[in-house]
């Protein structure tokens, strides 16, 4: 019974999107007159100009990487160089689905051996199938949550390994695993390795039936610091007399909370000194911040927001209260720019962005109450005293007013906190090496 249920489900999933291709390509055509990087090598996703394997290596064996955007691809990238530095001889293949996704593992791993890069196609079984004798590779990873169902049966069937590595799973989305079990459990009992970042992960998959293989930490507490971007974000700070706040990775509808927050609590008449710096998760939503912000600088009476990607060098001189961070690839300098982070998507039930890398740039995290996407390591900064957790946004401003003189003190615990839990990349390759 539940091999039939298990059957028609994939078959239903399938069905479903294969009907939504057109929607879909209509989806990425619009989404492309916003953001042009969209329409590079967009047919990549119906596999029409996907790399083909590559001939002329020889011996070579080539490890299949697929991230979804920019944080599983630093997230990976530990593990990536620590293979490489052992395996030498392998070549490396980076998928994704995200054009940011992209740009930043070109960024990270150009200088790998015959390393190619490429949109996944969409799950539909045939495309997974072309793909996987396209791609030729010896192994798959899949970063944290990146759960395809066909892309993992028909890896299996190929005699491909799939593994998972720094795997998360939050109890919400467990809930909702199970009570599609007759799908997911035979589709995580294809992959080869489970290398959950948690114990409580691991709890889930095996909740699903499917247990982990290892619980090895989280791979971002291993991700290499920027010096370069530490040197910029010193310089930008040194153009600011007064104390830095950021809002970093900020989602749908917490800016305004934020700025409303701002206007009400008279931020800038109580702390004329101070500069607010707000970092949108999305690029796309940079001018939409950017209006907001202009219209909140006018009821508070301030100067017009500055845009980072105005600034030719160095930001203006002076106090300017608003700034917005409009860059991409930049987040360490804004770390090591600020004195305390406000950490994006965790004051709406977004589950929160990751506070690893503010901590491992010495900048202390108060986030709000979701966190579920970073449960276990928000739980750690915490007790480490990294981190503080407030109810509300307008709750962690007042705050600050009254203690920004305080928070340099967190800095050196945000530090000793990243160093602390560092580890996991070597612990993963341990397993997959096996």
């Amino acid at each position: 019974m539940r091999k039939l249920q298990f059957v028609l489900a994939l078959a239903l999933y399938s069905l479903v999107l294969l009907l939504a291709q057109p929607f879909l390509a209509i989806y990425l055509l619009k989404r492309g007159r916003k953001q042009p990087e969209y329409l590079a090598n967009w047919s990549q996703r119906f596999l029409a100009n996907v790399p083909r394997g590559f001939q002329g290596l020889s011996g070579s064996k080539r490890i299949w990487v697929h991230v979804v955007s920019v944080g599983e691809t630093h997230a990976v990238s530990p593990l990536v160089k620590l293979w490489a530095a052992s395996h030498p001889e392998h070549v490396w293949l980076f998928t994704s689905t995200t054009p940011t996704g992209q740009a930043t593992a070109r960024q990270l791993f150009s200088d790998l051996k015959g390393v190619q890069f490429s949109y996944l196609p969409y799950d539909l079984p045939w495309l997974i199938r072309r793909a996987i004798r396209r791609f030729n590779a010896s192994q798959l990873w899949l970063v944290e949550t990146e759960l395809w169902p066909n892309l993992i049966l028909q890896a299996k069937r190929a005699g491909v390994p799939a593994s998972l590595v720094n795997a998360r799973i939050s109890p919400r989305s467990g809930r909702r695993l199970l009570k599609l079990s007759f799908l997911a459990t035979p589709v995580l009992r294809s992959l080869h390795r489970i290398v959950c970042q948690t114990h409580e992960d691991g709890q889930v998959f095996s909740q699903l039936g499917r247990p982990a293989d290892a619980i090895c930490g989280n791979l971002k507490f291993d991700v290499s610091r920027r010096e370069d971007l530490i040197k910029l974000g010193g310089q930008w700070r040194s153009a600011f007399s007064g104390p830095v706040l950021l809002f970093a990775s900020s989602r749908e509808g917490e800016e305004a909370i934020f700025l409303d927050a701002l206007i009400r609590q008279q931020f800038f008449k109580r702390l004329p000194q101070a500069s607010v710096w707000i970092v949108p998760r999305h690029p796309q939503r940079f001018d939409e911040v950017f209006a907001a912000m202009d219209a909140a600088a006018s009821r508070m009476g301030i100067a017009r927001p500055q845009r980072r990607s105005r600034w030719s060098g160095q930001p203006s001189e002076g106090p300017t209260g608003l700034v917005l961070g409009d860059s991409m690839g930049e987040m360490p300098a804004y770390y090591s720019a600020a004195d305390l982070c406000l950490l994006g998507g965790s004051w709406l039930p977004f589950g929160g962005q990751n506070l690893i890398e503010a901590c491992a740039y010495g900048c202390p995290v108060w986030m709000g109450p979701n966190t579920f996407n970073f449960s276990k390591a928000a739980d750690d900064a915490l007790l480490a005293g990294a981190a503080r957790r407030f109810d509300m946004l307008s709750a962690a401003c007042a705050s600050f007013l009254e203690e920004y003189e305080l928070v340099s003190g967190a800095k050196s615990r945000a530090l000793e906190f990243a160093a602390l839990h560092a580890g996991a990349a070597q612990a993963t390759l341990a397993v997959l090496a096996a």
